[in-house]
């Protein structure tokens, strides 16, 4: 018996629409999972294709409403970018074609994932980005940025 309500009850939360799957976890919870990593090249580049991706889908969605907004997401996407790259060059002794090939396949992996989420979040409630791990990737994107810049 008790295993028949466990079942209807999570089957009831999964057609009430109160469980949100998402594609990829938030860089916050990414960053707390990996708080002894912050200095490793994988972990780094991870997090500069994760926001650049972001940055591309915040470009993507605001492009016609707010082009000057969608230009400085499409500029901070091209810098943490060729952070990305600059790491995988420096520290993990990558060729530029092959640091470049991998870096623009983990953002198109990544981007896709922020689409998929973002077209669900955007039936759910109207807006891609608000209230949604995708805007607490931006904020947190944009305070990596900042410690990047000072490094």
């Amino acid at each position: 018996m008790k295993k028949l309500f466990s079942t209807i009850l999570v089957l009831g939360l999964l057609l009430s629409g109160n469980v949100q799957a998402q594609s990829l976890i938030s860089i916050n919870k990414y960053l707390k999972d990996n708080i002894n990593s912050l200095e490793d090249p994988i972990t780094l580049t991870y997090l500069m294709n994760r926001c650049s991706a972001a940055y591309i889908f915040a470009s993507v969605v605001t492009n016609k409403t707010m082009p000057d907004s969608a230009d400085k997401f499409t500029e901070a996407a091209n810098k943490v970018y060729l952070f990305s790259i600059e790491i995988l060059i420096r520290d993990l002794k990558y060729e530029y074609k092959v640091a470049d090939s991998k870096t623009k396949k983990e953002i198109d992996a990544m981007f896709n994932y922020y689409q998929k989420d973002g077209e669900d979040i955007y039936a759910r409630t109207g807006k891609y980005m608000e209230n949604s791990y995708i805007g607490e990737d931006l904020q947190q994107c944009n305070v990596l940025m900042l410690a990047f810049n000072q490094r």
